[in-house]
């Protein structure tokens, strides 16, 4: 086996014993199969081949061999680390490759950006695409209790019972029941559910919560101007419960966290700036896609209904009416927006595509 000159002449650096955060200065020098350490303050300690591995350097920085569990010989003689490893045969053949490979800078950049193009990938496509099976293989029942208890929850902080009249709620029942058994029949997995609530904080609103329940606020009742345009507001909704739209938002949302915490290695770095701001963009871009998922599905089933698409649009501009403004400002709310513009979504429905 042969030795490199300094390995021979001994290898100074500073050994870290792991139990202490002083440092001792030491020389390292080959002693058959083993290290041996002559530390400055005269102790002398070996470690076996097994126990000596040897550590990545970045850049111009110091390298550093483990020892053992917890210690460490740090030093600047990079090539006599080396020396000692590949002498103790502690770094294998990928670990010396791997330095190599370390060293090589055009290679580091491309490896850079392959990594950042398959992070970038992971969490436009691959977070959206898992959740979206995971969604669906939740059993029913754990989808209509976390609807159930959303249902709760929302009365307990923004809703109340709706002030229409018994009577009133019955005849909207009446006029959504063809659309609520023609969904039924085309998606016979999901029970649809028509709740009324009252509510200042939601305003004229209407939502899906897990499990088919829809909800319509007495505002948007108050709002639309013709039965149609309910029905139009229905199939929207009903869109979100059939993709199930609200569990794969749960999912997605612990994708991200689990994302952010395995970039970072800390739980609490998820709700930092630097690492929330990426994930709050990406959720944002979830909902945008889900909001277009439902105007296909509503749009394609109001034509299949021979029911004008109109409606919807018609309802639509009376709820978000446009402001004549336009600029910078409209395109950051834009995109910052859970919803894709109320323009394009009008411009869709006039169209018919």
């Amino acid at each position: 086996m042969s030795v490199s000159p300094s390995v021979n002449a001994g290898v100074s650096g500073h050994f870290f014993d792991g139990e202490s955060s002083g440092a001792c200065a030491a020389i390292a020098r080959l002693q058959g199969n083993q290290l041996r350490l002559e530390l400055d303050d005269g102790r002398v300690e070996h470690f076996a081949a097994a126990q000596v591995r040897l550590g990545m350097q970045v850049g111009s920085a110091k390298s550093y061999l483990h020892l053992g569990e917890r210690a460490a010989l740090e030093s600047a003689d990079v090539a006599g680390l080396q020396a000692i490893a590949e002498g103790l045969k502690a770094a294998d053949g990928g670990t010396v490759w791997l330095r190599r490979l370390e060293l090589n800078i055009p290679l580091v950049l491309v490896s850079l950006v392959v990594v950042l193009a398959m992070l970038v990938g992971g969490v436009v496509w691959g977070v959206p695409w898992l959740s979206r099976e995971l969604a669906y293989q939740l059993p029913v029942a754990l989808e209509q209790r976390a609807g159930q208890e959303g249902l709760d929850a929302m009365d307990r902080l923004w809703t109340s019972p709706s002030t229409l009249s018994e009577e009133r709620q019955q005849a909207l029942l009446q006029v959504m029941q063809p659309a609520l058994l023609a969904l039924q029949q085309r998606h016979p997995d999901h029970r649809l559910k028509v709740h009324f609530r009252a509510s200042e904080a939601l305003g004229a609103n209407a939502f899906a919560l897990p499990g088919g329940n829809l909800v319509f606020t007495d505002d948007m009742i108050e709002l639309a101007q013709h039965d149609e345009e309910l029905i139009a507001v229905l199939a929207h909704e009903a869109g979100h419960a059939v993709h199930r739209h609200s569990m794969r938002n749960l999912v997605q949302g612990s994708l991200l966290v689990f994302v952010m915490v395995s970039l970072t290695g800390d739980v609490s770095a998820a709700s930092d700036l630097v690492t929330g701001v990426p994930a709050l963009l990406a959720t944002l871009s979830y909902q945008r896609g889900m909001e277009e998922e439902a105007d296909e599905f509503a749009l394609a089933f109001l034509q299949d209904q021979q029911i004008s698409p109109q409606r919807f649009a018609d309802i639509m501009l009376r709820l978000d009416p446009p402001s004549g403004e336009e600029g910078e400002l409209d395109e950051l709310s834009g995109f910052l927006s859970t919803h894709p513009s109320t323009p394009e979504r009008i411009e869709r429905f006039q169209t018919g595509y």
